[in-house]
């Protein structure tokens, strides 16, 4: 049995779905108004012998009680399976993290500890000080574990091998170092200390502030496996639950987002660099459409409030933005990139001290991210010139474009053509020019919205579904052959889960980059399934074979998962056959039809019935 079957096993889908939504018995099977869209008639309905739901009206969605609290509080798979975890009293095993990551895990939170109590101590007075000074309360201190560092460059190391760590597991740890001269000594000495976390809470690094101005300013733990800045915002650990209700908002210090969560601002995460990076950005994206960057406003800050802006746009305008997506079903997120103008040398949390209500108001009035794209274009731009002004809107046409038209197009277009003091007519002309459209091509649109029905099942493994993943991950030319497959087919949620994650990447990368996607949290409970996957023999077979092997094997799954509906509908049926709205027979026509479909492709005939 796997971690995920053990925690299923040990839940009830009635109790936990009537925590959330009044079920009435009706018959064997338990009935409600859906608690995700609005209707007069209970279409909700809930298979305890299945362990199952299903909602027969608007929705057409169903599953298991994983994905069920995955849509009802908006949670990515990992995220509810940890919560039911410790709701069960499931210990999840870590068969993806090494020997060598937990040790260096460990390590960490001991120096951690051991920062915090320098700070404590006579020896951290004049930081205490210094933090004061800087508004930091000792609530926002001890709840983000800052530390300070001993400056004799011996304390740390010495501490850490009596607590029974090797000179070597310190070093892969990256809190000591050997110098030039074969000496080790503690990689921090004398720097006020901000423990760094990934969205899970491990404590991956440390970011370090310099406090008697000697250079670098900042210091960072050693690039590794572990702690990829590129990959990793501060405070998303807590942060995540917030950004989903209200979006995200993006500083450039550590003490701009302590700030923030001090003063009760706690969708503030931060950067890790001078700019965002793509995987920063889809880190970002999984959560909410909405982000809303608060950078430096001087000139090295402005460079990188565009670098970042550039990731943004493409990023949020070529790809679903969802915020429960891993239960099968996607519900798009209006995208709503912002930037906010900072006042004249002031940083967040400067302002956040001074007045938590200029800050509200900052965030509330951020500029739409295009107009600030357009702005700086045609300010740095040549705005005089016929030449010039065809430049900037040559330069402009990429991001414009990206704006899937509407009001939001026309609203930058209008700006554009103000800011060059050129009619619209003119600036939409050069716009639609083929020269300009080749160089501002769109990407391939969001894949439309899709369902879900997972029943429950009690074996720990599926072998079809398992090899259907195996073909699409080793081979990704079989991604226009696998179009017909769907979330919804695969009844085991890691298998669900992955495929999910496959479809989000497999159209624009490489095999090598699909797997490195994939894996994104490194060692979430998908990785190690993945892993286990690619690990299983598989028959050597040609390219017309796999193209084949696939058409099959989508067939049989959409098949399985169609005949999993019509069982469920009987049911419902038998149980309370006067709740049927118009809409509910709609589907179920829908889904008669379409299991005719898929016999008829099964049999080999060329009709093919609409559905």
């Amino acid at each position: 049995m796997t971690a995920i079957d053990e925690v299923k096993s040990k839940l009830d889908i009635v109790e936990v779905i009537s925590q959330r939504v009044p079920l009435q018995r009706s018959g064997n099977s338990y009935k409600a108004p859906c608690p995700f869209h609005q209707e007069n008639t209970p279409s909700f309905h809930v298979f305890p012998d299945r362990q199952s739901w299903r909602c027969f009206g608007a929705c057409a969605t169903g599953g298991d009680v994983l994905s069920f609290v995955m849509k009802a509080e908006g949670l990515e798979f990992g995220e509810a399976l940890r919560q039911m975890a410790n709701q069960t009293g499931v210990t999840l095993p870590r068969r993806g993290q090494s020997p060598q990551n937990e040790t260096a895990y460990k390590i960490n939170e001991d120096s951690r500890s051991y920062f915090q109590r320098t700070l404590s101590s006579a020896q951290g007075a004049s930081t205490r000080e210094y933090l004061s000074e800087r508004g930091l309360d000792k609530l926002a201190i001890e709840a983000f574990g800052i530390g300070l560092s001993p400056t004799d460059g011996e304390s740390l190391k010495n501490h850490l091998i009596r607590e029974g760590y090797t000179p070597e597991e310190l070093i892969n740890a990256g809190v000591v170092r050997t110098g030039d001269d074969g000496v080790s000594r503690d990689l921090f000495r004398g720097r006020l200390m901000f423990p760094i976390r990934d969205p899970h809470g491990n404590l991956v690094g440390f970011g370090a502030r310099t406090l008697d101005g000697s250079e670098p300013k900042y210091l960072n733990s050693p690039q590794g496996p572990m702690f990829d800045k590129s990959r990793i915002l501060y405070a998303m650990d807590k942060a995540r639950t917030d950004i989903r209700k209200d979006g995200a908002v993006i500083v450039e210090g550590y003490m701009d987002a302590i700030a923030a969560h001090q003063a009760g601002f706690k969708n503030v995460i931060a950067q890790m660099g001078t700019a965002l990076t793509e995987f920063q950005v889809e880190e970002i994206r999984r959560l909410t459409g909405k982000i809303t960057m608060a950078l430096d406003q001087d000139a090295a800050g402005q460079n990188a409030t565009l670098r970042s802006l550039d990731v943004v746009l493409q990023n949020f305008r070529t790809k679903t933005v969802n915020n429960q997506r891993t239960d099968g079903s996607t519900r798009l997120v209006d995208t709503d990139p912002r930037i906010i103008v900072m006042p004249p040398g002031q940083d967040p949390d400067e302002v956040i001290h001074k007045s938590p209500s200029t800050w509200t108001q900052l965030v509330e009035t951020a500029i739409p991210a295009i107009t600030f794209r357009i702005n700086a274009i045609t300010g740095n731009g040549d705005t005089v010139s016929p030449d010039g002004k065809a430049r900037c809107v040559a330069e402009a046409a990429p991001f414009i474009h990206l704006l899937s038209g509407g009001i939001l197009q026309a609203n930058a277009i209008e700006l554009l053509a103000d800011n060059l003091s050129v009619p619209i007519d003119t600036v939409k002309a050069s716009l639609s020019r083929p020269s300009v459209n080749r160089r501002s091509r769109r990407p391939e649109q969001p894949r439309s919205a899709v369902s879900t029905a997972s029943p429950f099942v009690k074996l720990d493994h599926d072998p079809m579904e398992e090899y259907c993943l195996q073909l699409i991950l080793s081979y990704p030319e079989l991604r226009e052959q696998a179009g017909g497959l769907r979330p919804e087919f695969f009844t085991r949620h890691e298998n669900r889960e992955l495929f999910t994650r496959w479809l989000d990447v497999a159209s624009e990368l490489n095999k090598d980059n699909i797997l490195t996607q994939i894996k994104r949290n490194g060692d979430d409970e998908i990785s190690n399934h993945l892993d286990l996957l690619l690990e299983k023999p598989m028959i050597a077979s040609d390219a017309n074979i796999r193209s084949s092997e696939i058409a099959k094997i989508t067939s049989r799954l959409e098949e399985r998962n169609l005949k999993a509906q019509k069982s469920e509908e009987v049911k419902m049926f038998t149980d309370s056959p006067p709740d049927v709205e118009d809409d509910e027979n709609e589907h179920v026509l829908k889904i008669n039809e379409r299991i005719k479909n898929n016999e008829g492709l099964r049999r080999g005939q060329t009709k093919i019935i609409s559905g």
